[in-house]
């Protein structure tokens, strides 16, 4: 979440890692198991790139969350995020 990407960066790290199963846990109280979609998944990202701009952030994009159409469009608003 954007609140533990301040911390990492105020830490020193240039680079933080968003995972599924961080943002489940943080949004959920659950582990990841499938249940946050391609949209809540980049919601946290911008959420976070917003919060720590010059922070380096590589997200966990899963399984591209469908088929190949779904892989092109999580790339693409990864990486616009």
């Amino acid at each position: 979440d954007a609140l533990s990407a301040a911390l990492i960066e105020r830490a020193g790290f240039k680079v933080a890692f968003m995972s599924g199963f961080a943002v489940s846990a943080s949004s959920l109280a659950l582990p990841d198991a499938g249940l946050l979609t391609y949209t809540e998944m980049l919601q946290v990202g911008q959420r976070i790139t917003t919060a720590v701009p010059e922070l380096c952030l590589i997200a966990d994009g899963d399984t591209g969350f469908g088929n190949s159409a779904n892989v092109k469009r999580t790339i693409e608003g990864y990486a616009r995020a």
